[in-house]
């Protein structure tokens, strides 16, 4: 077996809806409104649960960043 890089799945945080929503200050309900128009961090159902990777939360948001950098860069402002 070859070895990886990726840390074993013991290792790997994961958070739940409500840890999300606490972190990011925000509604359950507006993560499940992301969700469905298809902008949320990829969540994984573990049973009835969704668990999201917290590698994943962190290149999410830096997406979000960097499109909202993007779209200052070409607003014309007033």
């Amino acid at each position: 077996m070859e070895p990886t890089s990726e840390p074993p799945l013991d290792h790997v945080p994961l958070w739940t809806m409500d840890d999300l929503a606490e972190k990011l200050r925000i509604s359950k309900a507006t993560i499940h409104t992301w969700r469905k128009r298809g902008t949320a961090p990829r969540a994984y159902r573990i049973g009835r649960h969704l668990m999201f990777a917290e590698a994943d939360v962190r290149a999410w948001l830096a997406e979000q960043e960097a499109t909202q950098v993007e779209q200052r860069g070409t607003d014309s402002g007033w």
